[in-house]
């Protein structure tokens, strides 16, 4: 009860954050030129980032998809679009923990295989999107160049020795199946780059309409704003992404307002959009749901277990090895 308690609290002060800071930078800029500029918008100009949203989405659930069959023996293909849509809601109406990560009851079958593919999907996201702003960040602040390219590259070369070490047999025997990293990895970049690239180019035609931005300053700012997630004070990057929008676009001549605009329209069409596809998903499959958080606190017990014996088995194997040499 004192865990629900305290993952229900962090939940309400990261959503509250983020509609603060929401809040405060519609208070800075001119609220009747967010609307303008969102209601200014061509139909044409909509209707390709409607269909850079769809092709996003599309690369995402094949990216979810493959990750699943490489993983696991045991799901159903039906299950995967429902599990998909009902991650975007998760991330944003469970709190703690569990989140996104509850999507994997959506899917029958054994869970040890789709936990490692969702933990797949979300650290590869998640370390490329620290590289890109490595790299990237430096070009606003150079000062800082050296440590944010040593930071990008170490975890570069993380990618080609982390296969090596995921193929240790006291790590292939908790999978399901046998698993190649080096041909995961790469296909989870061959996934993960046109992603970015569709966001960029939907804030490229976006901007474009009004003003002058290029699309490598489109995928600078893009870089940043794409991992104003990765900033854990709010849900889904709430506040921060509009914030980091704001204070980018500037350096480009955009105005806080049309740049809190654009960044709200895009956050809405790739994220709400399928959350609230995900939450009819939810709604019809809730008794799957429901036996989400008791399983992964489970399954994490016995990982922590698991982890205490061998780093005990360990100690006392080394014990023995030094009083025989002494």
């Amino acid at each position: 009860m004192r865990e629900i308690i305290k993952d229900r609290l962090v939940f309400s002060i990261k959503y509250l954050v983020g509609l603060v800071l929401l809040g405060w930078i519609l208070y800075k800029v001119d609220r009747q030129k967010v609307i303008e500029v969102l209601f200014d918008l061509q139909a044409q100009t909509i209707l390709i980032v409607l269909i850079l949203a769809l092709l996003n989405v599309s690369i995402q659930f094949r990216l979810w998809k493959y990750l699943i069959e490489s993983h696991s023996h045991h799901y159903r293909i039906k299950d995967l679009l429902p599990s998909f849509f009902a991650g975007f809601a998760l991330r944003m109406m469970i709190p703690g923990g569990h989140a996104e990560v509850t999507k994997i009851f959506l899917l029958q079958g054994k869970k040890r295989g789709k936990v490692i593919a969702f933990g797949v999907e979300k650290g590869f996201q998640t370390a490329l999107k620290v590289v890109l702003i490595s790299f990237a960040l430096p070009l606003v602040f150079p000062e800082y160049s050296l440590v944010l390219w040593t930071l990008g590259s170490l975890i570069i070369i993380g990618f080609f020795i982390l296969p090596i070490f995921l193929k240790r047999d006291s790590i292939q025997k908790h999978q399901e199946k046998e698993v190649s990293y080096n041909t995961i990895f790469f296909t989870s970049l061959i996934h993960s780059l046109p992603i970015f690239a569709c966001i960029t180019l939907q804030y490229y035609f976006l901007l474009n309409q009004s003003f002058d931005v290029s699309i490598l300053q489109t995928a600078i700012v893009t870089v940043f704003i794409w991992g104003a997630g990765l900033i854990p004070i709010s849900i889904s990057g709430l506040g921060v992404r509009e914030n980091l929008a704001v204070f980018f676009l500037a350096q480009y001549s955009v105005p806080g307002a049309a740049a809190v605009g654009v960044s709200l329209l895009v956050f809405f069409i790739n994220a709400i959009i399928p959350a609230i596809v995900g939450i009819f998903t939810i709604m019809k499959r809730r008794h799957d749901i429901k036996e989400a958080s008791g399983e992964i606190k489970r399954i994490t017990k016995n990982v922590y277990k698991r982890g205490k014996e061998h780093f005990n088995g360990s100690k006392e194997r080394n014990a023995k090895n030094e009083g025989r040499d002494a």
